[in-house]
């Protein structure tokens, strides 16, 4: 089997309504994301899904386009698309960084694998350790009256765990809101809260100090990704575990937390760390020295949330809270089915071969405003 043809779409599809993130990020109104289609001689089409979103990442919707183009197609146009780890080893040496456009490559590889041995892709992920993940559901940065309802509309509807976004108001209005959650829900449900880098260091102190004893499950990317050190003191003084996200985007900047003694957890995403084998092995390290993952998502369609959750699902070192499988949820369509695998806010593995996902092609057609062919 040799690969033929690859097919990217550059979509855009709005969200269901604006969601607020920090200030380094602002209110987002649409998702954007590039299809890939790598096709087979042998007539198998393998997904993959680019969600590059700058500055989170370094990469855009349009370089992704263009480093496929010119440096990743060349090199995997003619090959076999099983050997995947050969294809990766060739990458590494020949492409640098640009993690979300390998990561689509290597959805699509394990995506023809899985088509053509008739299998789901976790069983050459290790075999799942569980079939089913609760979801966690994000709210977006606003007041506390705006966040109680959100969360109770949630729970309504079965969801237990939450990631607040935070970073975007005042360090003493973010801890108003803190404590009004954990006054009103207690802990009957999971609060995780997410700064996305941004607050400054003093005041991701001051923010500690002034929640006391309204402990959250988690602190994720408090401080710019850079500032590793930072990330270490605020671990030293936090009441509960912290997480890295955007500061772990390959296996050496994990290693780099891990040795600092930085982090509690790593945020793992499928596109942002390059696909399912190079989150694997990320997993895999924060494993062999006791940390946690969480399994989380970019502003993603259905094809990175179905590649998440073939991985995902074979952790053994998953943080015991929600995890980030409902992307889609959040969008006001999807290109994709895998919105059939979530039923009160919980995400269940299909068995379907590969990654078990399917494309609507009226819709792709439909969502797309740059397509390029490369044979």
């Amino acid at each position: 089997m040799k690969i033929n043809r690859i097919e990217l779409f550059r979509i855009s599809i709005p969200f269901a309504k604006p969601y607020a993130l920090s200030k380094a990020y602002g209110t987002l109104r649409d998702a954007h994301a590039v299809i890939f289609k790598v096709h087979t001689d042998k007539g198998i089409v393998g997904l993959g899904e680019a969600d590059p979103m700058h500055p989170f990442t370094e990469e855009t919707p349009s370089t992704v386009m263009a480093v496929t183009r010119d440096l990743i197609a060349p090199h995997v146009l003619g090959k076999d698309p099983r050997k995947i780890a050969i294809l990766e080893k060739t990458l590494d040496q020949l492409v640098q960084s640009n993690l979300t456009a390998r990561g689509a490559v290597n959805m699509a590889l394990y995506d023809i694998l899985g088509k053509e041995t008739n299998l789901p892709a976790h069983s050459f992920l290790g075999g799942l350790q569980n079939v089913s993940l609760p979801l966690l559901a994000g709210i977006g940065s606003g007041t506390p009256d705006q966040d109680r309802e959100a969360i109770e509309a949630y729970m309504e509807e079965g969801c237990k765990s939450f990631m607040i976004k935070m970073g975007a108001l005042s360090i003493s209005e973010e801890i108003v809101r803190m404590i009004a959650a954990r006054n009103r829900f207690g802990n009957e449900i999971t609060l995780l809260l997410d700064a996305n880098q941004g607050w400054e260091p003093s005041e991701a102190m001051s923010f500690l100090d002034g929640i006391k004893d309204y402990r959250p499950d988690l602190l994720e990317q408090p401080v710019k990704r850079h500032d590793v050190d930072s990330l270490r003191r605020i671990r030293e003084r936090a009441p509960c575990p912290v997480s890295a996200d955007e500061s772990v985007s390959s296996i050496h900047d994990g290693a780099f937390l891990i040795r600092e003694k930085a982090v509690d957890a790593f945020s793992i995403k499928a596109s942002k760390n390059g696909g399912l084998d190079k989150s694997r092995h990320l997993a895999a390290v924060a494993q062999a020295f006791g940390l946690k993952i969480l399994m989380n998502s970019m502003l993603e369609f259905g094809v990175t949330q179905a590649a998440s959750l073939q991985l995902g699902c074979t952790l053994p070192n998953l943080l015991p809270v929600g995890h980030a499988y409902g992307s889609v949820l959040r969008m006001s369509d999807d290109v994709t089915d895998f919105r059939k695998n979530i039923s009160s806010h919980v995400v269940t593995v299909p068995d379907a071969p590969g990654l078990g996902v399917m494309l609507d092609e009226t819709k792709l057609k439909k969502y797309t405003q740059e397509y390029l062919d490369i044979e």
